[in-house]
């Protein structure tokens, strides 16, 4: 009985130092980039040989504490090795888990940051697309009153596109801004229009206050005002409205902006299909992906509705989106 206590004893303990050759063998498979499917029969051959190496010294230190002198039957050390071996095959298929499992959580961290810079990339430059595009609109409307000799109207509103670039341009690298300071910019876009066009356009906003707060693309409103002045109420004799509402329903930001369409017939390659529309369809679609939508529609007395619809979040898009995304 008590050599059967020593057995165990030194049985412990020579599996926990072979653990450590055991460890050696599999780190170094790991290291060379070894096929699983040839790293698993090497380690179980290995596991095998510091399993009867462990057996063989654990029966030698218990006959020795013992005080029994007979020969070792090496059939039966055959036959007990497999109990250590087979603890030991474990303990390597148990490195090899880990291993693989902590590498496809950095692949996959490496491919999401990876993302999360694509994602970056193409919003900057759908960011800066927009920029020169209402630059040079604004640019050609202050033109048309020049060469309509209409220089007071036209310095008005050089002033007040100065001020505007100022608050344009003073974070160029932002992505995303508050309903709030998304809705004083294009307000400010509307004041030039408003030099030119006069009491013929008329301007309605009804923003919930909670809907204030939310956090939404960069310049998402002041491209689809562009498009609804462009291609409708600048078509307008007696000009129009142009309204814009924005509420938070059941999680999500509802935006609406309405116009009245132009009385004469607009080209197959205008209503819907302008720089504005595409470049906010692209931008919700990186942003949001299935969560986000734009549509346009016409609504009742015959107006033009585009409506847009994504997630309500007051946190950052870019730092929401990396950690979902």
């Amino acid at each position: 009985m008590r050599d059967q206590v020593y057995y165990r004893t030194a049985l412990v303990c020579t599996m926990f130092l072979a653990s450590f050759v055991l460890y050696v063998c599999c780190h170094i498979l790991w290291r060379r980039t070894t096929r699983l499917i040839s790293a698993l029969p090497i380690s179980v051959g290995v596991s095998y040989i510091l399993g009867v190496t462990c057996t063989v010294l654990s029966a030698l230190t218990a006959l020795h504490l013992a005080g029994i002198r007979i020969p070792i039957n090496w059939s039966i050390v055959v036959a007990q090795a497999f109990e250590p071996t087979i603890v030991l095959i474990a303990w390597s298929s148990l490195y090899f888990g880990i291993k693989h499992y902590v590498t496809v959580q950095e692949q996959r961290s490496r491919l999401l940051a990876s993302e999360a810079t694509a994602r970056q990339a193409q919003l900057q430059a759908l960011h800066y697309q927009l920029q020169p595009h209402f630059l040079f609109n604004t640019l050609n409307a202050i033109s048309s009153l020049v060469v309509s000799k209409q220089p007071e109207l036209a310095t008005e509103m050089i002033a007040k596109l100065a001020g505007l670039m100022r608050t344009t341009l003073s974070v160029p690298e932002s992505h995303a801004v508050t309903l709030r300071d998304e809705i004083a910019v294009t307000e400010e876009y509307l004041s030039i229009e408003q030099v030119r066009f006069g009491p013929r356009l008329a301007v309605s906003l009804s923003i919930s206050s909670k809907a204030y707060d939310a956090q939404v693309p960069r310049f998402l409103l002041q491209p689809l005002v562009e498009n609804a002045i462009r291609h409708g109420f600048a078509r307008r004799p007696n000009g129009g409205e142009i309204a814009i509402k924005a509420s938070v329903v059941e999680g999500q930001l509802w935006i609406e902006i309405e116009n009245d369409r132009s009385e004469s017939p607009l080209q197959s390659n205008e209503e819907g299909h302008g720089l504005g529309l595409a470049n906010t369809r692209t931008r919700l679609e990186k942003l949001y992906g299935d969560t986000g939508s734009i549509t346009v529609s016409t609504a009742q007395k015959n107006r033009f509705l585009v409506s847009i619809r994504f997630p309500f979040t007051t946190e950052s898009l870019i730092a929401s989106q990396g950690t979902g995304e």
